[in-house]
């Protein structure tokens, strides 16, 4: 039983190894990627491998609680110590092999956040490179010395504007 556990970690351990090997593959050789896809084929492999691991523990507590019947039965038929504890042992293992795939799982998941935080900041540069090309192009659009020059003008009048009204008020006082 432990040797089939075993193999089921190795078939895993070599499962994520070909998916990074694939990975690497397509980075150094191949097709050239675009960042969007190569951050899309990530995630996807590692959703697919927390999904694996998911598949894994469920398959491992079922054979905690096969082995826990087992030696509940073993000792009521025939009360053996030595049968008992090597089973026990079994039960201890696998209750370890559940504890490493579940830190393994977070792992993953966290890469998966991180990959995700990633792919976040990228949509932002590209949103904040928009926009600076946007205000670039109304910099460029926008005529500066009209500007300046109309906005004097516009001071100038407002001056004589204000002059009038107080000479207004002056006369229309002294009358």
């Amino acid at each position: 039983k432990l040797q089939a556990q075993e193999k089921r970690i190795l078939h895993l351990f070599h499962f994520i190894a070909g998916r990074i090997t694939h990975t690497m593959s397509f980075l150094f050789g191949g097709k050239q990627k675009t960042p969007e896809e190569l951050l899309k084929e990530h995630k996807r492999s590692i959703d697919r491998s927390v999904r694996e691991m998911d598949r894994e523990v469920v398959k491992l507590q079922a054979q905690e609680k096969k082995l826990m019947i087992e030696i509940k039965k073993s000792m009521k038929e025939s009360p053996q110590l030595a049968v008992a504890q090597i089973k026990a042992k079994d039960v201890v293992r696998t209750r370890n092999m559940i504890s490493k795939f579940t830190i393994m799982k977070s792992h993953m998941q966290s890469i998966s956040l991180r990959l995700q935080t990633v792919k976040s900041t990228q949509a932002m540069q590209e949103a904040m490179k928009g926009a600076a090309k946007a205000m670039a192009r109304m910099n460029a659009q926008t005529d500066l010395q009209g500007l300046n020059k109309i906005l004097n003008d516009f001071q100038k009048e407002n001056d004589i504007m204000l002059t009038k009204q107080v000479w207004r008020s002056f006369l229309h006082f002294l009358l």
